[in-house]
């Protein structure tokens, strides 16, 4: 028995060490999850963040705006019942007769009390209200369209506000690298140094300058890494993550991000008029304002509604079919004096539609201004990308002539440190220059307005 239960104990010993291990098993299909391409990025972006969620719930909203403006052209029919009693001559006389059942010998001064119990069905419809029931529809669906134009701007900016965080971060994580090697290179030949001064080769001096440029390339690193965290964090919250949430990049964005343009500022301007959402929202509100002055000016028409009532009176709650009562009416309203209301709605709604067309003017030069900014921020980066690659091939040769003289004496440890900074300041210089680059491009969609519809188009 004893045996037994030592069997059964190292049984359950041995499964539990199988099941501790399997969680001490890293996660293959969980850290291929937390891999980011851009690809992903833009998608998890289009799906989770606020802002764009936001201009879609804004979307939906119009929707039932525009449906609730269509509630006019229906009748309305409502039921109805009323309890009531009283004394009063006129009420006791009217539903006395609603009833049917009036005395001939009735005192209309003195009647009595009475007690009354009505059912019914009322309905009523406008058949014209000076035009406002139609252009309130028209104005709702030109709200739409301006909501439909918002997300599309939204999403567009969105977008391109992932892509340039994305290669932000690859920029900032290339910057590690370009310091970790500086702080190698450094610590490498401090420690040849050391050696030396203690062989008594080497001045005190030169061990004091390369610990200072140690330190500086090591703030430098630190530097990095907090840029680095800075803009995963950034990029999480565009992604619509929660805080804390962690991914690595793919370092190869190129393949799911082919952005072309034009090759003119000409061509991208014209094009810009055509697909930017912002024109697109501005022609939207000018439509709107233009519709919200004859708006205004329906207050000047009349309004006419027809009205019908169907019910039954009982003092007991014994109705018969044969005692129903209805009316019919057919109404008109006209407003002969406002107290100048309507003049001043006119007048409002056109200082609106003023204020809507100098904003599309307003409009059109930022968007000039979008083009030409990125177009000559991508002649830019690829100027610098050219000088950059020459610069970083003549940087790290200058650093293995120069330490080669230095080791041999013939150059000072100024010169080395001179050498070997530049070489870190080319490489900063290449991966600036090689991310802005890219950076540029998506600004040049994202002025023109096709970020958006070439991505989904794309996809």
């Amino acid at each position: 028995m004893e045996s037994a239960n030592l069997s059964f104990k190292s049984i359950l010993m041995l499964a539990f060490l199988i099941i501790a291990t399997c969680c001490a098993l890293p996660d293959v299909s969980r850290a291929e999850d937390h891999l980011l391409t851009l690809e992903t990025a833009i998608t998890t972006a289009l799906k989770n963040n606020p802002d764009i969620r936001m201009a879609r719930t804004l979307i939906k909203k119009t929707e039932a705006s525009v449906k609730k403006t269509e509630a006019v052209f229906w009748p309305k029919v409502t039921a109805f019942s009323e309890l009531s009693a009283g004394d009063a001559p006129s009420a006791f006389l009217f539903k006395t007769i609603d009833q049917r059942e009036l005395p001939p010998d009735i005192d209309f001064n003195d009647p009595g009390s009475f007690t009354n119990m009505e059912v019914g069905i009322m309905a009523g419809i406008n058949l014209y209200n000076g035009g406002k029931n139609r252009l309130e529809k028209q104005l709702a669906q030109k709200k739409l369209a301006d909501q439909t134009a918002l997300a599309l701007q939204t999403e567009n900016d969105r977008i391109a506000a992932v892509i340039q965080m994305f290669f932000t971060a690859l920029k900032a994580r290339e910057y590690i690298l370009i310091a970790r090697t500086s702080v190698q290179t450094v610590e490498e030949q401090l420690d040849m140094m050391t050696v030396r001064f203690k062989g008594g080769s080497v001045l005190k001096s030169d061990i004091l300058s390369l610990k200072v440029r140690l330190a500086e390339a090591k703030k430098n690193l630190v530097e990095s890494k907090n840029t680095f965290a800075t803009t995963m964090t950034a990029l999480a919250s565009l992604l619509g993550h929660t805080p804390g949430h962690s991914f690595s990049l793919d370092p190869d964005p190129d393949s799911t991000c082919v952005v072309t343009f034009p090759d003119s500022i000409d061509q991208a301007w014209a094009l810009a008029l055509e697909k930017r959402p912002e024109l697109h929202r501005a022609q939207q509100q000018i439509d709107m304002a233009r519709t919200a002055v004859s708006l205004a000016a329906s207050g000047y028409r009349p309004r006419v509604d027809l009205q019908a009532r169907w019910y039954m009176d009982s003092d007991d709650l014994s109705y018969n079919t044969s005692q129903d009562n209805y009316t019919a009416s057919l109404n008109l309203a006209w407003d002969l004096f406002d107290g100048f209301a309507t003049r001043a709605q006119i007048a409002e709604a056109g200082h609106e539609l003023e204020r809507a067309l100098e904003a599309r003017q307003k409009i059109r030069m930022q968007i000039y201004q979008d083009v030409k900014q990125a177009y000559l921020a991508h002649e830019n980066a690829q100027q610098r990308l050219h000088v950059a690659r020459s610069s970083v091939d003549m940087a790290k040769e200058s650093l293995h002539i120069v330490k080669k003289r230095y080791d041999g004496g013939a150059e000072p440890i100024t010169r080395y440190l001179e050498a070997e900074l530049d070489r870190t300041r080319a490489g900063i210089n290449k991966a600036a220059a090689f991310y802005d680059g890219k950076t540029a491009k998506i600004e040049i969609a994202r002025a023109i307005g096709t970020l958006s519809r070439l991505w989904s188009q794309e996809k």
